[in-house]
């Protein structure tokens, strides 16, 4: 494949670092404070996490492709990976798990939603790897132990400017294909949250009448 073009690489690293973390954040923010901590719960709400979450794993496989052709990069570095804290946000967890405890904008305590998943999946990576000394929570001295899909969009969203430099002109543009789909996304995620809090509630069906007794109907 032939290297990508500066000009496309300078774009792919626009979407990746600046654009998509800000608007990633904004987005977060504007669902935590929009959804209605019961109604988002309920089962026309899960459904509609469940089909975002769908194609949150779709996305995330595909720069996941990409990633994988530069892993040497980022396993001679690692410093993206560094430091303990946190990194799934409200809509990570929400997508995963939308009756999850864990709504505020970054998790305490607990651990991350994908984690769960994963353990109880049979998905974990590299099980009984040593853990990487002041790295991620979930990253070991072989990678991360959460499959791609599991991990938080931060994660597979951010690339570096020595690893767009291994990236090849295809992949590049598909990168910022991709890149502009999760952000797409992101904001069908906050309109989902905004419709919990202001949109109609479906209404109950109305009870059967009891077996052997017609509905009365009024003349």
């Amino acid at each position: 494949m032939r290297p990508a073009r500066w000009t496309t690489r300078m774009v792919f690293l626009f979407y990746s670092r600046p654009l998509f973390r800000v608007w990633e954040i904004v987005c977060n923010h504007a669902a935590r404070l929009l959804a209605h901590k019961t109604r988002m719960r309920s089962l026309q709400c899960s459904r509609a996490w469940a089909e975002l979450n769908l194609r949150r794993m779709e996305i995330q496989r595909g720069l996941g492709a990409i990633s994988n052709s530069h892993a040497h990069v980022c396993a001679a570095c690692g410093h993206c990976c560094k430091g303990a804290r946190e990194r799934d946000a409200f809509l990570d967890r929400v997508m995963q798990q939308p009756d999850t405890e864990h709504t505020g904008a970054r998790r305490r305590t607990g651990q991350m939603v994908g984690l769960t998943l994963a353990q109880a999946q049979g998905l974990l990576l590299h099980v009984g790897v040593p853990h990487a000394a002041g790295g991620c929570n979930e990253l070991t001295c072989r990678g991360c132990r959460l499959p791609q899909t599991h991990r938080p969009m931060q994660c597979l969203a951010y690339f570096c400017g020595a690893a767009a430099r291994a990236l090849s002109q295809e992949e590049c543009e598909e990168g910022i294909r991709l890149l502009r789909a999760l952000m797409r996304l992101q904001w069908d995620a906050v309109r989902l949250a905004f419709r919990s809090r202001f949109g109609r509630e479906p209404t109950p069906p109305r009870p059967s009448p009891p077996a052997g007794r017609e509905p009365f109907l009024p003349r």
